[in-house]
């Protein structure tokens, strides 16, 4: 089976407030199959949901600032709840003038399910958010691999 991927791009400018959702942006390299009428990912904007069942490896990078002195954190939820392994977190001493780069690396599974007798596929629905103190971002990119 022929790996799929996408990746997702927002270069603009954006300030992000605390517990603020950060716009992913749009596609700028895809492949991806449909199987049985539904494609493996569906992007809008601030979110990706995964819909296919198997194993997704996403990688987002992220640079910005702090609007004010102290920890930038960014945070991936999956469905509205956080993935408490899945953040990245740097330290600003001056506001607005210290670029920073975060990382997160992380697995995500997306099962199916039966449900009232018929195998279903439950999507992911993914998102970053800004759950530090208020940050200007100036390139978010997130690149996910369906593995299996």
């Amino acid at each position: 089976m022929a790996r799929q991927l996408l990746g997702v791009q927002n270069i603009g400018t954006q300030t992000v407030l605390t517990g603020g959702v950060i716009n992913i942006g749009s596609v700028y390299r895809q492949y991806r199959r449909t199987i049985n009428g539904v494609n493996a990912f569906a992007v809008n904007g601030t979110s990706i949901t995964l819909q296919q069942d198997g194993i997704y490896h996403l990688t987002a990078t992220l640079v910005g600032s702090g609007a004010e002195a102290g920890d930038v954190t960014v945070q991936l939820f999956n469905n509205g709840v956080p993935v408490t392994p899945a953040f990245s977190t740097q330290t600003i001493t001056t506001a607005d003038t210290e670029l920073r780069t975060f990382v997160i690396d992380y697995y995500i599974l997306v099962d199916n399910s039966c449900i009232l007798g018929c195998n279903s596929t439950i999507g992911r629905t993914l998102t970053l958010e800004n759950t530090g103190v208020g940050a200007t971002f100036t390139s978010v990119i997130v690149n996910i691999d369906k593995e299996k």
